[in-house]
């Protein structure tokens, strides 16, 4: 074993495939949105889990000022919304599998989980901020989930 370095332990951490959403928030910069992969399940009792955000990002500071947000789950025909995401700039929401819940909040459409969440408490972990959250409303597909593994995305179960 060697001491971690930067490198190390990004490439460390590419070896644990994990699932990809988006996560969107309209603050008072307007509609932001962001491609995450630090998504987790915490609590049954009470129903909470975390999402892992970018201090520096548009999209953290939308989550913190609006206090919801919307969650999609990613299948594994988003590979371009995933991308599209993960841009710091552009238009992410004139994509046409972007569609909007009936208070405008914005999902991926077809998503595997698409969730309406409130934010419970806010940590600080380094150059990101851990929100912790909570559903509110959960709609399911099922379908296979767009995997994140070794700095790629489109990985799938199959």
């Amino acid at each position: 074993m060697t001491t971690p370095n930067e490198q190390d332990f990004r490439y460390a951490m590419s070896q644990f495939a994990t699932g990809v959403a988006v996560v969107t928030a309209k603050g008072s910069e307007g509609e932001q949105g962001a491609t995450i992969s630090a998504f987790s399940s915490v609590s049954l009792d009470p129903l909470l889990f975390l999402v892992c955000l970018n201090r520096s990002s548009s999209t953290y500071r939308a989550v913190s000022e609006a206090k919801r947000f919307g969650l999609s789950i990613l299948n594994k025909d988003h590979q371009d919304e995933a991308l599209l995401f993960a841009k710091r700039e552009g238009d992410k929401f004139s994509s046409p599998n972007v569609e909007r819940a009936e208070d405008g909040t914005a999902f991926i459409r077809d998503a595997l989980v698409q969730m309406h969440c409130e934010l419970v408490e806010t940590f600080q972990g380094g150059s990101h901020a851990i929100f912790m959250a909570k559903p509110l409303s959960i709609k399911l597909n099922e379908q296979d989930p767009l995997l994140y593994f070794q700095g790629k995305i489109g990985f799938t179960c199959q």
